[in-house]
């Protein structure tokens, strides 16, 4: 194994395991919605663009609904404001905290 595989390892076992962190964060925050702001402060030795990274990942994949907390509108948290953001688990992202789902990318 090369220093770029091990790198490449190295990294991917981060990803998936911020993705764990932070289902199970906004999991343990349930019954409401959670700024994504709040996810940064209880989270504070994963950087921002991790954070971003991990959250994009997490709704493309269909685990987590994010929303405009005023509105109520759907949004994109790859563009949206943390502060006037919240996110929720979906039903998929509850199965796959619950081990009746799994992914690759996701470390519970």
């Amino acid at each position: 194994m090369d220093k770029k595989e091990l790198e490449r390892r190295i990294e991917g076992g981060a990803f998936a395991a911020n993705n764990g962190r932070l289902l199970r964060t906004i999991n343990i925050l349930s019954g409401r919605d959670i700024k994504m702001r709040s996810l940064q402060y209880a989270l504070p030795d994963v950087s921002k663009g991790e954070l971003a990274e991990s959250l994009y990942y997490l709704q493309e994949a269909g685990y987590l609904h994010a929303r405009h907390a005023a509105y109520g509108a759907d949004v994109d948290v790859a563009e949206a404001d943390q502060d006037d953001t919240e996110v929720r688990l979906t039903a998929k992202g509850i199965q796959l905290l619950k081990g009746y789902a799994a992914d690759p990318a996701v470390s519970i």
